[in-house]
């Protein structure tokens, strides 16, 4: 026995197949300063100072906390399969010493081999801010949000 509809259903499963196998591919994305190694190859420790380095690499990602003289190029690679969270793929961390004359002390990259997650101590890291209960909330709201006085112009003083 033969089904009448079966030709006109070929194109439509094909269809779902190719949707099927489209939402199945990873969404990649690239953050920060990505480096040409070429570029990366030329910055020679006692040689190349921070103008240089500069002109050939741009403007750093960061520049270090407590040393000035170190600047951060980072990059990061991630990729998200439909809607699970993001895995990073790939990252790339250069770090650039300088000496007191500005000229490149030393070079250091590392990758995602060498990163590490943290979790912050809630009872130990300071946050700014209070933490409210429910009722110092609501307790809290009250009278904030009066009528507007009538007797104030309403373009701002009118001066």
């Amino acid at each position: 026995m033969k089904i009448p509809c079966a030709r006109s259903t070929r194109p439509v499963l094909a269809a779902l197949c190719l949707m099927g196998l489209v939402a199945c591919t990873a969404n990649v994305s690239t953050h920060g300063h990505v480096l040409n190694p070429d570029d990366l190859a030329q910055i020679q420790p006692g040689v190349t100072n921070r103008e240089e380095v500069a002109r050939l690499l741009g403007s750093p990602s960061t520049v270090g906390t407590f040393d000035q003289e170190r600047w951060f190029y980072i990059s990061q690679r991630n990729e998200v399969m439909s809607f699970y969270k993001a895995d990073i793929t790939k990252q790339d961390v250069v770090a650039i010493d300088f000496d007191g004359n500005g000229v490149v002390s030393d070079v250091h990259t590392h990758g995602l081999e060498m990163a590490q997650a943290i979790q912050p101590d809630p009872n130990k890291t300071r946050t700014l801010g209070n933490e409210l209960t429910f009722v110092q909330q609501v307790l809290g709201n009250i009278g904030r949000f009066n009528a507007p006085d009538l007797k104030q112009p309403r373009n701002g003083g009118g001066f």
